[in-house]
Order: structure tokens, then sequence, then C-alpha cells
């Protein structure tokens, strides 16, 4: 049945934030609410949530509230349920994060129709997703099929934003030159080391969040063409004197370092996730492509993590554009790659419970 407009039930809109509460966000901070009424089910961001430090302009923040209303399109999906969805209302000159009663998008419900097998991959996918950054399998055996590269393109496109494999020899030079001063730059700043530590707790503690779980200390050094945050914000100081810190970028799921080796230097598959314009609204389908792509690579055997240093950064990520051609802006970079089999299950980051995130009325 298509075209005749349904109100959602209060158990669809329970199961579907279920799943949409899945989806990745920095710093694992879940910065997202939901509420049911009448007119559908409308999604808000949390600004109590924002990284000041990390994120002040809000751009990630709402690209982590875009990956949850991906998760809560395709939740819906499972259900049987064909839904519109209406981003903002936005004003043409907004910027930053909108205030906490302004509705990022709603949902509304059209008609039924069972998923298609392809959608029902991808809801699948999301409680094994994991942010991974173990070293990927090396060589042949680790390297994407083009039907691979093809599938994680057309899932961004799927949400309206573009897909750059960062492939050619000097394009990646450039990049891991950028990412590693980005990096730096993190790094060395005290405020963004306090910041991250705020959000490194336990799941006694909150249900947010990076627990000390999904962060096992590195032993050593691992040999990378790009560098990797390294999440021990508990390590005490580098070389330098600086403190270790590690985030950024779309958290969410296991996170993990495995130890080094004398094994080959690690050279993922690198894809940049763009939208043509840069305001709120294209933050949050950027998100909604990020999170897309993430759930591919889960459903087709991959493994992905960001690297978000160069992102994170306003100068980093123009640099990054004009790096790889780009005529829009970049607004997430993932590494990509095959998991090594023989490493264990990754644990999942918690998550706040739906009564805590959704309103009804």
């Amino acid at each position: 049945m298509v075209g005749t407009a349904m109100r959602l039930t209060e158990s669809d809109a329970r199961a579907i934030v279920e799943l949409a509460e899945l989806a990745p966000s920095i710093h694992n901070t879940q910065p997202w609410r939901w509420r049911l009424d009448a007119a559908g089910l409308h999604l808000f961001a949390d600004p109590a949530r924002l990284l000041q430090v990390a994120d002040p302009e809000g751009r990630q923040l709402l690209i982590s509230c875009g990956a949850s209303l991906a998760f809560a399109r395709l939740a819906a999906r499972s259900r049987g349920l064909l839904v519109d969805a209406v981003l903002g209302p936005f004003a043409d000159d907004e910027t930053g994060v909108p205030a906490a009663d302004q509705p990022l998008a709603t949902l509304t419900v059209s008609g039924r129709r069972p998923a298609s097998p392809a959608e029902a991959d991808l809801v699948a996918a999301m409680a094994t997703r994991h942010t991974d950054r173990r070293p990927f399998l090396a060589g042949d055996r680790g390297r994407l099929t083009s039907d691979d590269l093809s599938a994680l393109r057309h899932a961004a496109e799927a949400e309206s934003a573009w897909a750059w494999f960062v492939d050619d020899t000097d394009s990646r030079i450039e990049t891991s030159v950028l990412l590693s001063r980005a990096d730096w730059h993190e790094a060395h700043d005290p405020a963004y080391a306090a910041e991250l530590r705020q959000w490194r707790h336990e799941p006694s503690v909150a249900a947010d969040g990076i627990p000390s779980s999904a962060v096992p200390d590195v032993a050593g050094e691992r040999q990378s063409e790009f560098v990797l945050r390294d999440f021990g914000v508990d390590g005490g100081n580098d070389a330098s004197g600086a403190p270790g810190v590690a985030g950024g970028g779309l958290a969410g799921g296991g996170t993990a370092s495995a130890a080094p080796g004398e094994g080959p230097v690690e050279r993922p598959t690198v894809l940049v996730v763009g939208t043509d314009s840069d305001r709120p609204v294209d933050w949050l389908i950027a998100g909604g492509a990020t999170g897309r792509v993430m759930l591919t690579a889960t459903a087709r055997g991959l493994a992905a993590s960001p690297l978000g240093q160069v992102i994170d950064l306003t100068a980093s990520r123009a640099q990054l554009g004009a790096v790889i051609g780009a005529t829009g802006h970049a607004q997430m970079m993932l590494r990509l790659g095959r998991p090594d089999p023989a490493l264990p299950p990754l644990p999942g980051t918690p998550r706040r419970g739906v009564d805590e995130i959704l309103q009804i009325g």
C-alpha cells in the first residue's frame, strides 16, 4: 500500500529509535533527541552535548544526527513502513547548531511495503557495525574489490552526498601530510585533551562516551600510511611533553588498537564523503551518507573507522578538498579495509536508553 498517510504508532517509534541510537557519533556523545506526536517522528539536536573545543560550529554534531536519521529511515523500512523524511526547516542563512526545540527532520509514514533484501542487510548490519581501528588484512587479501568500491560510492550517493576515493599516489601523500599536521595540532592542544577526558568514562558512570574497554593500550608504534589517533588519553605525555590525546570523527560501536608488529605498512582504502554546499542541512546529509557507507561496509564484511583529524580543523578540511580536486566540501574521511578474522570480536560502546531520548506526545 502506497500513498495513504498513516500515523506512526508508539510501538513503531520505539523500535525505530532503538535502532537509530546505534548510529556512530563524535566521541559517542549521541547528541540527538526524538519526539513522536501526531505530525510524525521528529529528530532534534541536543546542544548540551556539543563539543566546544573539537566541534565549536556543531558540524560533527549534525553529522552525527544525520547518521541517526539514516538509521531511523532504514529501521522504518525493516518494519515494512514507507517513510518520507523532511529536513528542517532551516533558514537560508542558518549557521551552527539549531536550537533544542527546532526539528532537524521529521519522519512521516506514507504507506507499507516489505523491505528489500538490500535494506534488510543494512538493518542487520546495525547491530554488528563497529568503528574498527585495528590493522586490516594486508596485500591482496585485504584489497577491496571494484564491486566493494562501487557499493560504497553508491551508498553515499543514495543519501544525496558524493564519495571520492583517495587512490592516486600524489593525493595519498598530500592527504597523509594534512592528516599528520592536524593530528599534531590536536595532540598539542590541552583544551582538546581536557574535553576528550570528559568523555572517557565507564558504562557504570554513563551510557555514552568512550569506555576504556574500547581503547586498549597500544604496545608500540604501528606503521601506517595514514596516522592513527591514540585514544589513550590517560597514558601521560608524549616525547614532546604534550598530553596523549585522541578523538574526533564519528565513533561508536567498538574501537580498538592492536599491538603492532613488524608487519607491512598499513595502506587502507580511504574514502572522503562530501556535499556540494556547506550549510547545516548539508552536514545532516553528510551524516546520513557516512552512516550508510559504514553500514554498507559492514554488510559486505568490511571494517571502517574515521580519519577525523583532518576533518576537525576548518583549514585542513578546506585543504583536503583542494587535494582531491573536489568542487564541493569534504565532510568526513573514512579508513576502510578487510578485518583480520583471527582477531576477536569488538565490544560495543554503551548506548542511552530509548526512554531517555524519545518523548511521546
